[in-house]
């Protein structure tokens, strides 16, 4: 049986075009479960392409997938948090892992490898948003460097009311000199 030690082996790596209906389909669990996105609704294919190829235009806000065995079996992006010049070395961090791969690792991976990209990529701090009920992600979050900063209560409207917000972020540390 496989467990996080000895769970599937995995690739990460940037998102492709074809990906875009595994990615759909991981992002529309998410938001059945109601637990990792504020979204309440899923998106289209043409959508998911959309934002894939977005992606591939803009080098700083790349899109990963955790690949097994040629299987989507979860995704992250690095997204703009603000518009702002003066705050364009922070980015906001997505991370949807697909319902049968949870549990394994895979959501671990996946931040790690994000982590890395901002390296590279010359951020100096990730946030996240996390539903205040998702004790999973904030474990994730917890296990890989990212500390929480604050709770916004009553902040996401979902169909069954208000939920809090914890408020959490990652300082990136710069890449060691070649």
């Amino acid at each position: 049986m496989a467990s996080p030690e000895n769970g599937p082996r995995l690739a990460v790596r940037p998102a492709r075009a074809d990906d875009a209906v595994a990615l759909r389909e991981i992002f529309s669990e998410a938001v059945a479960d109601k637990l990792t996105t504020f979204e309440t609704s899923p998106r289209s294919i043409e959508e998911q392409r959309e934002r894939i190829a977005a992606a591939v235009q803009d080098p700083k806000h790349p899109v990963l997938v955790a690949d097994v065995r040629g299987w989507v079996a979860g995704w992250t992006v690095i997204e703009p948090y603000d518009a702002r010049p003066s705050l364009d070395e922070i980015g906001e961090v997505y991370i949807f892992v697909r319902r049968s791969f949870r549990s394994y690792g895979v959501g671990r991976q996946l931040m790690r490898s994000v982590q890395a990209e901002a390296s590279r990529r010359g951020y100096r701090k990730l946030i996240g948003h996390v539903l205040a009920e998702n004790r999973d992600s904030l474990r994730l979050c917890q296990a890989t460097g990212w500390r929480e900063v604050g709770k916004h209560l009553a902040h996401a409207r979902h169909e069954d009311g208000f939920r809090d917000v914890v408020v959490v972020e990652y300082l990136v540390p710069h890449p060691a000199p070649e």
